[in-house]
């Protein structure tokens, strides 16, 4: 089971990169790298702690072009983020996602407005 969000505008973004050179490419690949760290960071601050075994199991992993992949995969996340009927949620992954998307979308505009 896994949890998926993505980070609305930056499909735009990447859009008009494919009209740009290379080291646009690589300048947009780096800044999304940097952004999936600040929210792997993130996830891992604000998920719970019992045994620490969700938070330690908490990472980010290029996963194709332009692709990054910030992934819980302890097998209990999807309860702890989502919460089930009997016990509440404690979202830890969507804050952390929705804190980096304003800075994510204004990095990709500076480098595109250069």
């Amino acid at each position: 089971m896994s949890i998926k969000y993505s980070v609305k505008g930056v499909d735009r973004w990447t859009k008009r990169l494919r009209d740009k050179s290379k080291q646009a490419q690589v300048a947009t690949d780096r800044q999304l790298e940097l952004s999936s760290k600040r929210i792997e960071r993130g996830a891992k601050t604000g998920a719970p702690v019992d045994t620490g075994a969700l938070k330690n199991t908490i990472f980010s992993v290029k996963a194709g072009h332009l692709t990054y992949k910030v992934t819980a995969p302890q097998h209990y996340a999807i309860y702890v983020e989502k919460g089930t009927r009997k016990m509440r949620a404690q979202p830890f992954l969507k804050p952390a996602i929705d804190a980096e998307q304003p800075k994510l979308i204004s990095n990709l505009r500076k480098l595109y407005e250069r």
